[in-house]
C-alpha cells in the first residue's frame, strides 16, 4: 500500500488531479447538507425546469421543449428560448436518484470539479508546470463570485459556463501557439452556446482579440481553414437549439424578444460596483470580492514581472489585460449603458466577474508558482494559500436555511394565480410567453383547460387532454367554427381532423388574440380532432443537422 501511495505521489499528473478532486469535495461539502436549500434565487426555476423537461420526456415527446404542466397546464417552454444543456445534463443523474434536487446538486458538483480540472490543463499547457496548474485551479473554483453562483445565486447556467471557458482557451492556445487543431475548441464553444448565450458572446469577443494579438501565428491559410471548419461544426452541432429559436423569433412576438424586456439601462446602472465592492468580503449575499489569492497574484505580478520567462510573457500580459478590462467593466466608471444592446443582454455588469476570475486565475497561478520557486519558505507560502482558500470558502458558503427544501410540492406545478409578485416558480417572469398571452395573464389564470369556441356554432364532446396530447369530437358544425385550444402558442403543435369516413386532413394552427393555439373547422358534420406536439419541419431538420455536426466533430477529434 505504501509503495502504491509513493508511486501516485511520483506521478505529478495523478497527484494534481487528486488535489483538485479533494479541493472540490471540500468546497462542495455544504452543498450536500440537507439544510442547503438550492431553491433560492434562480434555483427554483432550474428545479422546476428539469422536472418539466423530465415530464415532457415521459410523455413521449421527441422534442422535450414544452413543459405541459406549467402555466396553468397550458404549457410553457424554456428549452426553445433558454440554452438547453442545463436542462438535459442534470437528468443524467436520474439514473442514480429519484430526487431532482439531488440531480441538480450532483450536476453542480461535477461542473465545479471539471472547472478545476480544465483550468489545470489550460495553465499546465501555458506554463508547463503542474504547480501553476494546481494553484490556478484552486483559485478558480474557490473565487468568491464562483462560490456566489454555487451557493447564493444558484445560477446553474452561469456556473456551468465556468467549466467551458478553459476548454475554449485550451483550443485557442493550441490554435494560436502551436498551429494545430484541437477539438476542445469546438467542444468548448458548443458547450458555451448551449449553456449561456451572453457569456458565449463575450467569450467570442475575447477569442477574437486573442486571435488578433497572435495574428502572425494564425495568418496562414491552413489555420484559417481550421477556424472556418470549427465555426461550421459549432453551427451544425448547436442547430437543434438556434434554428427553432430563430423560427419562433420569426413566427410571432414573444416577450423575450421585445427590446428592453430582458435588460434595462436602470438595472445595468444599479448593478455597477464600487471600488470597495472589489475588496470587501460579504459573508452572506452576493460577493463581488476579487479574491485574496488573485490580489496576492496581482501584487506578485508587479514584483516578479522580470522573473517571467520571455516565452510566457505575451500570454501573461494578455490575460492580465483581459482580467483588468473585465474588472473595469463592472465598475461605476464604465459606461456600460452605452454599449450595443446585444452586449447589454448581460443584464448585470457584475457578471463580468466571471471573466475576471478566469483570466486572473491563470495569471495568479503562474505568478504564485514563480514566487514559490524564488522563495526559501515554500511550506509557509503553501500554508498561507491553504488558509486563504479556507477563509474564502467559509465566508462564501453560508447561504443555508434551517428547513430542508421540499421538492414534492413542485412535482405538480404551482398555479400562477397562487403566486404573489413577478416571479413564478417554473415560469420565472413569464418572459417566454407570446406577447399576446403575457398581456392576458388574468385570462390565463381563470381560463379552463377546455377548448373554447371563439366563432361559429358547434358541439365539442368527449374531450380528453393528456399533456401535449388532446382529442375531442366536434359535431354540428355551422359554416366556419374557430376553436381556441388549451395550449399556449408555440410552434410544433399539429392538428388533424378524422372524419366519420376515416378520411383525415391536417388543420393549420394559428395564434389567437389571447396568445393560445387556434384552429378553424368548416364544412364538417362531425369528426374527431387530434392535437399532438410533433415539432416543426425546421426542428426535425435541425436535429438531423446536429447529428451531422456530431459526426464531423468526431472526425475532427480523430484529425481525419
Amino acid at each position: 500500500m505504501k509503495n502504491q501511495i509513493k508511486e501516485i505521489l511520483k506521478n505529478k499528473k495523478i497527484l494534481s488531479y487528486s488535489i483538485i478532486i479533494l479541493a472540490t469535495i471540500f468546497t462542495c461539502i455544504p452543498l450536500f447538507s440537507k439544510y442547503m436549500d438550492i431553491s433560492l434565487d434562480d434555483g427554483i426555476q432550474h428545479i422546476c425546469r428539469i422536472i418539466g423537461t423530465h415530464a415532457s420526456l415521459k410523455e413521449g415527446n421527441m422534442f422535450p421543449v414544452i413543459m405541459s404542466g406549467l402555466c396553468e397546464g397550458f404549457g410553457y417552454s424554456w428549452n426553445i428560448f433558454y440554452s438547453p444543456l442545463t436542462a438535459y445534463l442534470p437528468l443524467i443523474f436520474k439514473l442514480f436518484t429519484d430526487s431532482y434536487v439531488v440531480c441538480l446538486k450532483l450536476f453542480m458538483f461535477f461542473t465545479m470539479l471539471l472547472s478545476g480540472i480544465f483550468m489545470y490543463k489550460l495553465v499546465y499547457k501555458i506554463h508547463k508546470t503542474h504547480t501553476s496548474g494546481i494553484i490556478a485551479a484552486l483559485i478558480y473554483i474557490t473565487a468568491p463570485y464562483h462560490l456566489t453562483d454555487l451557493y447564493t445565486r444558484i445560477a446553474i447556467a452561469e456556473l456551468t459556463s465556468f467549466m467551458f471557458l478553459p476548454i475554449v482557451f485550451i483550443g485557442m492556445y493550441d490554435l494560436c501557439k502551436e498551429n494545430k487543431r484541437n477539438a476542445l475548441l469546438t467542444i468548448g464553444a458548443i458547450g458555451l452556446t448551449l449553456t449561456h448565450n451572453v457569456i458565449t458572446i463575450y467569450t467570442a469577443i475575447f477569442c477574437l482579440i486573442y486571435l488578433l494579438i497572435n495574428y502572425k501565428n494564425v495568418k496562414n491559410k491552413q489555420i484559417m481553414k481550421i477556424i472556418l471548419i470549427n465555426v461550421l461544426i459549432i453551427l451544425l452541432c448547436t442547430s437543434f437549439y438556434w434554428i427553432p429559436l430563430l423560427e419562433h423569433y420569426l413566427a410571432t412576438t414573444y416577450e423575450v424578444f421585445i427590446p428592453g424586456r430582458m435588460f434595462t439601462n436602470d438595472v445595468l446602472i444599479e448593478s455597477k460596483l464600487s471600488i470597495m465592492d472589489l475588496f470587501i468580503d460579504i459573508p452572506w449575499g452576493l460577493n463581488f470580492h476579487i479574491g485574496l489569492p488573485i490580489i496576492f497574484g496581482l501584487i506578485l505580478t508587479f514584483i516578479y514581472r522580470n522573473k517571467v520567462e520571455n516565452k510566457y510573457q505575451k500570454d501573461i500580459v494578455t490575460f492580465l489585460a483581459f482580467g483588468c478590462i473585465s474588472i473595469i467593466m463592472t465598475l461605476k466608471i464604465f459606461p456600460f449603458e452605452y454599449l450595443p444592446n446585444v452586449l447589454k443582454m448581460l443584464q448585470f455588469t457584475w457578471r463580468m466577474m466571471e471573466f475576471e476570475i478566469f483570466f486572473l486565475s491563470i495569471v495568479s497561478g503562474v505568478m504564485i508558482t514563480i514566487f514559490i520557486k524564488n522563495s526559501n519558505t515554500k511550506r509557509m507560502i503553501l500554508a498561507i494559500i491553504f488558509i486563504i482558500y479556507t477563509e474564502i470558502l467559509i465566508l462564501s458558503a453560508k447561504e443555508m436555511t434551517q428547513v430542508p427544501f421540499n421538492e414534492d410540492k413542485y412535482i405538480t406545478p404551482i398555479p400562477l394565480k397562487t403566486i404573489v409578485g413577478p416571479i413564478y416558480p417554473g415560469c420565472a417572469t413569464l418572459e417566454y410567453l407570446p406577447k399576446r398571452a403575457f398581456e392576458n395573464l388574468k385570462y390565463i389564470k381563470t381560463r379552463t383547460e377546455k377548448c373554447i369556441i371563439l366563432e361559429g356554432i358547434a358541439d365539442i364532446v368527449n374531450e380528453n387532454k393528456n399533456g401535449t396530447k388532446l382529442t375531442f369530437e366536434v359535431k354540428n358544425v355551422n359554416d366556419k367554427v374557430v376553436i381556441e385550444l388549451p395550449y399556449i402558442y408555440y410552434l410544433g403543435y399539429s392538428a388533424k381532423l378524422i372524419e366519420q369516413n376515416d378520411n383525415s386532413k391536417s388543420i393549420k394552427i394559428k395564434e389567437s388574440n389571447k396568445g393560445f393555439c387556434m384552429i378553424e373547422v368548416a364544412d364538417v358534420e362531425s369528426g374527431t380532432i387530434e392535437i399532438t406536439y410533433e415539432g416543426t419541419m425546421a426542428m426535425k431538420t435541425s436535429y438531423a443537422l446536429t447529428f451531422i455536426g456530431i459526426f464531423l466533430l468526431l472526425l475532427e477529434k480523430m484529425h481525419i
